[in-house]
């Protein structure tokens, strides 16, 4: 799983398994760097999540994670600061790369192909 992956790379995880609990959980947890949230949830969107979260983090990076690469949210989780958008199948190789580039606050946004389809386009 995801966790399991970042954790192995070195990265403190936390997990909520929807919109609402990670909203809960965020307080609790400091200041946290980087959030990694699915853009379709049954709850909220990913937008609407990182809309949220920035009110009470406003420093916090964001990776949004889609099965969707041509989505009008896409679009607009880029205009809400989204560091990175990955497309599913996710590349567990190249995730804990990709995270540390955001945690670090590479300069540009990062469009992440789905696993098999190539290098990173700017």
């Amino acid at each position: 799983n995801l966790a399991e992956v970042l954790e192995a790379e070195g990265f403190e995880v936390h997990v909520a398994t929807s919109g609402a609990e990670g909203l809960a959980v965020m307080p609790s947890l400091g200041e946290p760097r980087l959030l990694m949230t699915d853009m379709h949830m049954p709850d909220m969107n990913g937008v609407e999540l990182i809309r949220a979260l920035l009110l009470e983090c406003p420093g916090l990076r964001s990776i949004v994670i889609t099965a969707y690469a041509h989505d009008e949210l896409l679009e607009e989780a880029r205009r809400t600061g989204a560091a990175a958008i990955l497309t599913k199948p996710l590349d567990l190789d190249r995730l804990g790369a990709v995270c540390g580039e955001v945690c670090r606050g590479a300069g540009r946004s990062l469009a992440v192909p789905p696993a098999g389809a190539g290098a990173p386009r700017p």
